[in-house]
């Protein structure tokens, strides 16, 4: 196990690093030949092509990004972790602006420690090198209405299409980090321009990739929390180089926002906050305290998926665009049965995507590995009963005592104390749980007849 600082250089080409007792200190190279690494130089002149020129602060922001991603994804939990989850990590930052970042940066360790689980200590150094180009003078470009984040899964496709049914110019932002992601998102924009073709629609997306075991014996690791940070930041980063634009769209339901633990034992490890409602606080604390008039706000933190998808705007729309957005987390699965990769039917984003189209639709286009819910909650193979057990669970505990739901919503991270706020956030949660319960009940049936 080892403890690592993380420096981000601007000076060197290659990765370098030493190793004091069980410390690694690498220095990781920001550029290559006056280009940024990592993809980002390919973002940064796709949207000087748009008008679009972030500045300094928001450069900053992504750098940060940057590097945590790249500590998270390289650096294996199973390996260095205390426990085989909770990493040590030190990073080095070159900002220009010092001193709102030196202000910042407890605030900044506190976000990663609830959005990772890892402990982090983030300090910074002053950045000589010169991001934006202020030879000639720039007009910031005003064409885009909003920003949204753009996964390619089916909360960010109802809420683009909400907003283009309502005549918004969009601008996207994503962040691939796997093939199936990417050709879920190219061929959402392809239906979306087809559909509305008097509208702007423009993707940036971010390709973010370091090499396996790109940080010296720190291995890789798979979990991925700190997609978000990255995802939001590619966002703010964007926005600070418009003219008119001051909020980010972060669409997601509100029950998976929470993200309530379904079992005593899934805490922890088990219970991502990438769109929790504290979190998403945090990113707003931080982005006031570096000057930016910039917020981050979830439009859905009060819906759950099946209420999103039935009271989209354009249904019809919906109903052909969903089948090529992605939700699951397993779709390698699918190999085990000789087929392509594709969304499993049994994890957390399938369930609650089968839900939420049950509830809109009454059918579903999309392909499932398993549809059989019967099988799947008598499967112990693999783990591919666990997932709708789990949800029964909470469920019957719901139906049993409905109050319980205002004590398990603060299981997952801390809440703003307004009884009314509360109140809402505890109704999503059973209303989420019971749209599972219905669809659930509504296939067991359908099995039962056919």
């Amino acid at each position: 196990m080892n403890k690592y600082i993380i420096k981000c250089d601007y000076s060197i080409k290659e990765i370098m690093y030493s190793k004091i007792d069980n410390t690694l200190i690498v220095k990781v190279p920001f550029l290559c030949n006056d280009n940024l690494n990592y993809g980002i130089q390919h973002v940064v002149s796709k949207l000087r092509c748009n008008s679009i020129f972030p500045s300094e602060i928001g450069f900053d922001i992504l750098s940060l990004a940057t590097i945590v991603y790249m500590a998270d994804t390289r650096i294996s939990r199973e390996i260095h972790g205390q426990d085989s989850w909770t990493r040590e990590i030190e990073l080095e930052i070159p900002v220009w602006n010092l001193t709102k970042w030196t202000e910042n940066a407890l605030l900044i360790n506190k976000m990663l420690r609830f959005l990772t689980g890892d402990i982090w200590n983030v300090t910074f150094v002053k950045r000589e090198w010169v991001f934006c180009d202020n030879k000639n003078k720039r007009v910031l470009n005003n064409q885009y209405d909003k920003i949204s984040l753009f996964s390619g899964g089916m909360d960010s496709l109802i809420s683009t299409i909400n907003l283009l049914t309502e005549g918004n110019n969009m601008l996207l932002i994503g962040h691939a980090g796997e093939g199936l992601t990417k050709k879920a998102q190219t061929n959402i924009l392809a239906m979306l321009k087809e559909a509305y073709p008097d509208l702007e629609q423009e993707l940036i997306d971010l390709w973010l990739s370091f090499r396996d075991n790109y940080i010296p014996e720190g291995g890789n690791d798979s979990n991925t929390r700190s997609r978000s940070f990255l995802f939001i930041a590619l966002g703010i980063f964007v926005i600070t180089g418009t003219a008119n634009i001051k909020q980010l769209l972060v669409p997601e339901n509100g029950f998976i926002a929470l993200n309530v633990p379904l079992e005593v034992t899934r805490v922890g490890s088990f219970s991502t906050r990438t769109t929790h409602p504290f979190y998403l606080e945090l990113w707003n604390k931080l982005l006031s305290g570096l000057g930016l008039d910039i917020n981050v706000y979830n439009p859905y933190w009060n819906k759950t998926k099946g209420e999103m998808a039935a009271e989209c705007y354009n249904k019809d729309v919906l109903f052909d665009t969903m089948k090529v957005s992605f939700s699951c987390s397993s779709p390698g699965k699918a190999r085990w049965k000789g087929k392509s990769p594709q969304h499993c039917g049994y994890c957390v984003p399938c369930l609650i995507r089968r839900a939420a189209m049950y509830k809109a639709f009454g059918n579903d286009g999309t392909l499932y590995t398993e549809l059989s819910i019967k099988k799947i909650l008598r499967n112990n193979d693999s783990g591919i009963g666990i997932q709708l057990r789990s949800f029964m669970y909470a469920i019957s505990k719901v139906k049993a005592n409905p109050s319980v739901a205002k004590l398990y919503i603060h299981k997952p991270g801390p809440l703003k104390h307004d009884d009314k706020y509360l109140n809402e956030l505890a109704e999503i949660y059973k209303r989420g749980l019971l749209e599972i319960d219905s669809f659930v009940s509504a296939m067991e049936k359908k099995e039962d007849n056919d």
